[in-house]
Order: C-alpha cells, then sequence, then structure tokens
C-alpha cells in the first residue's frame, strides 16, 4: 500500500476463527497502528463480518478482500483507478476458466449471478465476486443496513445506479496457505437463501405456480377416477394410487407452509433487532 499510497488503512475483522488468527493481527497493529482490528464474539460468516468492517470505514474509498490471498492486493490500484473515473461500485471479475474454487463453488457463484441478474437486474456483462471496491458514501449506506440476514451485492446493487458499476478483471491464485477452504456448500445456501428470501418473492411465486400446477392435475386425476367409476365400476386396486396421491399432497403443503414459515420467521428476527454481529473486541484508534 506504501507503493500507491501515505493515506491508508486496513480493517481485519476475525470472524471468531478456530485458529491464531487474532494474535496474529494483534502483532500486526502492535508495528502499524493504520491496521485496525475487530474480534466477533462468535462465527457470523462472510457477508456479516464484510459489512462490520464496514462500519469503521474512514476514508473516501474502501476495498473489501478475503484473508486467503487468493486475490491478490497488488491488483488493488485498478479499483481506484475506476472509482477515480466516476464509478461507484466495482468488481473483480477473474477470467473465465482461471478460478481455483471447487467446482461446486463456481456452479454456486453462477447460481447467485443468475439470480441476481433476475432480482436486480444485474447487466449480464458484469461479473461478481466478493473482491470489490465502493465510495465511502456507498459504503456508509452499506454499513446502515441494520437487517439480520444481509447479502452485500444485493445491498451494493440496489444503492448505485447500474451506470455506476464496472468490473475490472483481476488475478485469482490457490490459497495462500495451500489448505482447503472452509467454505462449505451449506453456507453457500445459506448466503443464497439472504437473496432470494430477503430481497425477493421468487420461493412464494414458485409455490403458488406449483400449486396450480398441482391442482390442475389432481382435478385432471379426480375426473379420471370418476369416469373411471362411473364406466368401469369401482375396483379395490386403487387404494395404493390414493394413498400416493394423499402422501404427494400432503408432502406439497408441507412445503408451502415451510416456506411461508421461513419468510415469518426472518420477519420476526428483523422486527426484533437482533444484531448482525456481536463485537468482542477491537482495537480500532
Amino acid at each position: 500500500m506504501d507503493n500507491f499510497t501515505q493515506d491508508w488503512e486496513w480493517i481485519l475483522v476475525d470472524d471468531a476463527s478456530p485458529d491464531g488468527s487474532w494474535g496474529v493481527m494483534q502483532e500486526l497493529r502492535a508495528h502499524d497502528h493504520r491496521l485496525r482490528i475487530v474480534r466477533l464474539a462468535r462465527n457470523h460468516g462472510q457477508q456479516h463480518a464484510t459489512l462490520c468492517g464496514m462500519n469503521y470505514v474512514r476514508k473516501k474509498y474502501v476495498v473489501t478482500i478475503d484473508d486467503d490471498l487468493q486475490c491478490h492486493p497488488e491488483d488493488i490500484p485498478r479499483f481506484i483507478e475506476q472509482l477515480e473515473s466516476g464509478m461507484h461500485l466495482v468488481i473483480g471479475k477473474i477470467p473465465s476458466g482461471e478460478k481455483r474454487h471447487a467446482w461446486w463453488r463456481n456452479i454456486g457463484s453462477k447460481v447467485n449471478e443468475y439470480f441476481v441478474g433476475k432480482i436486480l437486474d444485474k447487466p449480464k456483462g458484469i461479473r461478481l465476486s466478493s473482491y470489490r471496491a465502493t465510495t465511502g458514501q456507498v459504503a456508509m449506506r452499506l454499513a446502515s443496513y441494520k437487517g439480520a440476514h444481509p447479502h452485500i451485492t444485493a445491498l451494493a446493487f440496489k444503492s448505485v445506479p447500474l451506470n455506476a458499476i464496472a468490473n475490472v478483471e483481476i488475478r485469482h491464485s490457490p490459497r495462500g496457505d495451500g489448505g482447503a477452504s472452509s467454505y462449505s456448500m451449506a453456507k453457500l445456501l445459506k448466503t443464497l437463501s439472504y437473496l432470494l428470501i430477503n430481497h425477493s418473492y421468487i420461493p412464494l411465486r414458485f409455490m403458488i405456480s406449483w400449486g396450480l400446477v398441482v391442482s390442475v392435475a389432481s382435478l385432471a386425476y379426480a375426473l379420471w377416477v370418476l369416469v373411471d367409476a362411473i364406466f368401469m365400476g369401482i375396483a379395490t386396486s386403487g387404494w395404493a394410487s390414493l394413498a400416493i396421491l394423499i402422501s404427494f399432497l400432503s408432502g406439497n403443503i408441507l412445503l408451502a407452509l415451510g416456506v411461508v414459515g421461513e419468510y415469518l420467521g426472518r420477519l420476526v428476527e428483523e422486527s426484533s433487532n437482533i444484531s448482525q454481529f456481536d463485537v468482542f473486541e477491537e482495537y480500532v484508534n
């Protein structure tokens, strides 16, 4: 950073990591107080930890980057150039075929991009990643969100005009420590649920459409049974199909109730002012 500017600071957020990260962060800060460090009381996840860091920003521009060094801090000047040219949100774009993630995570990223496009009208040419830069003004808007289920990309796309969003090409390497990522399929699905449930009605509308399809199919089946009973007589062999039909419809009812229950549960969490993150310790002055 000193090679680029003297007016910088790093905000490091320890998301209750199980290793010695906090001790290393304290050592780094002892040598340079431009490193501001925050320790969370429990693991909240990437979205919450990133938003936590944004609550402490003081500079003109803000860059978010993971600590695994798969993305290169040396690429930061590319982001700043775009911000200086008038952009307000700049997202790192990994060239096709160069992602060093597991195959399932790459698929998850594509699914996330698809739904961001559907829900937030993301331009098709814009690619997403967690390596991004914003103006300080946008960062403050993101930090003002106090809900319990943040999705940084969704919040950013709602805060910035589409013509003020740009991509910059970045490099992507294997993890700096040579280990495996702790980012699991469950965490990916959890983050995706923040987008689908907290920023759209897609699950509810899907259940409405699916309910109509099931209702029409059930009506057709009922008519077929009626016609069969009138013209062919009632046979005792229909008990198996009846049991299957009842089980199928009951399962769909429970699924629909589960989707509605998820929305209601999140409404309760949002209205209860549940904290996004619990800060245990900080050294930020």
